[in-house]
């Protein structure tokens, strides 16, 4: 693995910002084939930075977005990918077309790249450049180097600060994941005030979320340094949102859902399947340390049984029949977790898997986690007691952070009300929100203090929590060992600092926590 500080280091110092202007070690001067080509726009600005996207070994997404304004109909730039920070020696030099039906957003596949190699980009146009991003390539299939990953999710734009993707930046990273609700529908008022722009309702609206969310130029930073691969949870929408309703009445939901994800698409660094082109799971192989299997817990998801409740009894939630993955995803997702060569299946999961008790007679938190889709939950659980070696699940959605050990139904022995677990099946790592408002920020820090404790003793299977705290987390995987170090930072004061509040380990062929 090559390290990266330094580099990280200078590519931030360089500025993140206006379009135009160059990194700080100068501007490259080559301008030949392609990159000269007489057609290039004028007058281009990048206010929401550049992006690559789910990384390969052999390259990633590139993106950018140039706003219409400027000119009329498509717009030609040049793109640029190089080994050299100073974009010398190029090895991609190519002209790309940012096209008025997808807003100005260009997605480009640079190819042909080296295996775990650091490569450096920049869009172009006649007189304008974007900033200059980085990315690695994913590992060679044979390595077996430590894998590092950082995890983010709900990022309320008003309720905080992003000081958390500043040091994200700062980060050695094999790549980024954000577990869902990169942006959000609604809007709670907080330190940056409120967005007005309430339950878009047509793409011109929902491609607005974006544009202010990548206003921050802390986000803008994080995605500037390294390979990026979202998830979508609910906010990107409707909160709580199944396949085919929400919880409150909406006239023309399928056609608003629709548009909610042509903007996804459109916005995110991401390829699309050419036969099933609202599909986004899929997995990355990081050498033989680490696959990592991303899930889609919305697109296919039935509805929430007892009507979506909270800390509630409710039988209908262990109803065979019931969905959260639909059945061609839980068959890819399950034949994946068996033939995997990896030492480590890391699966990115947007809601919580392990049971959670919020009552002496058993009472599950949120019908809308896995804890309402029971019976698929312990098909999936049973089949990684059995047959799969070394899960993780890294998920976001809650807020709060937890870290747990999976049982076969979701429950370890002893939790009260619910079937306890005969076989373990792999840990659990939940991490904080970046901004959204958590437990903590609702209540005093006496009643968090026992709603922790609460927690604690009705979950057997839950080995660490903070409903306190938000930022991120990052989990290092070695051949022996999973570590998740969860980063604190306060969303309050935009010049932030970080501390390593907990950090909590699993060791191969183990299935249980240590909090270290």
């Amino acid at each position: 693995m090559v390290t990266r500080r330094a580099v990280l280091g200078g590519v931030v110092a360089a500025g993140v910002g206006a379009a135009g202007v160059g990194p700080a070690w100068g501007a490259p001067t080559l301008r030949t084939a392609a990159d000269a080509s007489a057609t290039l726009v004028r007058g281009a600005t990048f206010p929401e930075g550049v992006m690559a996207g789910v990384p390969r070994t052999d390259g990633a997404t590139l993106w950018t977005r140039v706003p219409r304004g400027v000119f009329e109909g498509d717009a030609e730039l040049a793109v640029v990918v190089s080994k050299q920070r100073d974009l010398s020696r190029p090895v991609i030099v190519e002209t790309v077309i940012a096209e008025k039906q997808w807003d100005g957003c260009v997605h480009f596949q640079a190819v042909g790249l080296g295996a775990g190699e650091e490569y450096f980009y920049q869009f172009r146009g006649k007189d304008t450049v974007s900033p200059v991003g980085r990315f690695q390539t994913l590992r060679p299939a044979d390595s077996n180097q430590p894998v590092r990953i950082g995890f983010f999710t709900c990022q309320g734009f008003t309720e905080g600060y992003y000081a958390t993707h500043r040091h994200l930046a700062q980060e050695d990273l094999d790549l980024v994941v954000c577990l869902g609700d990169y942006v959000y529908e609604a809007t709670v008022p907080g330190v940056r005030g409120i967005d007005l722009n309430l339950y878009p309702q047509i793409l011109p609206t929902m491609r607005a979320k974006y544009t202010l969310y990548r206003s921050d130029p802390d986000l803008r930073a994080m995605h500037q340094q390294h390979a990026f691969l979202p998830l979508w949870d609910d906010h990107e929408f409707r909160n709580n949102y199944s396949k085919d309703n929400w919880t409150l009445p909406e006239l023309f939901f399928q056609e608003k859902k629709s548009a909610a994800w042509h903007t996804w698409f459109e916005r995110m660094p991401v390829p699309r399947y050419a036969g099933d082109m609202t599909r986004t799971y899929r997995s990355l192989k990081l050498g033989r340390t680490v696959e990592l299997f991303a899930i889609d817990n919305r697109q296919y998801k039935g509805d929430q049984p007892c009507d979506d409740g909270g800390s509630i009894l409710c039988a209908a939630a262990d109803a065979p029949g019931r969905s959260m993955l639909g059945a061609p995803q839980k068959a890819w997702l399950e034949n994946g977790l068996r033939s995997s060569g990896a030492r480590w299946k890391v699966l990115a999961n947007p809601n919580m898997m392990m049971g959670m008790v919020t009552g002496a007679a058993g009472e599950r938190a949120f019908m809308d986690t896995w804890d309402g889709y029971g019976a698929e939950r312990t098909e999936l659980l049973s089949l990684a007691a059995e047959r799969v070696s070394d899960l993780v699940v890294v998920t976001g959605d809650d807020h709060d952070t937890f870290s747990g050990e999976l049982w076969d139904t979701g429950f370890a022995p002893g939790s009260p009300g619910n079937p306890g677990g005969t076989k373990r099946a792999g840990v659990e790592f939940v991490v904080p929100s970046v901004s959204s408002t958590n437990t903590g920020d609702l209540k005093t820090a006496a009643a968090t203090k026992a709603e922790e404790q609460k927690r604690l003793q009705y979950n057997p299977h839950l080995k660490q929590i903070d409903m306190r705290q938000h930022g991120y987390g990052v989990l290092e995987v070695t051949q022996d060992a999973a570590t998740l170090s969860y980063r604190a930072v306060d969303k309050l004061h935009a010049n932030a600092g970080v501390t390593t509040s907990y950090q909590v380990r699993t060791s191969r062929g183990s299935s249980t926590l240590d909090v270290l």
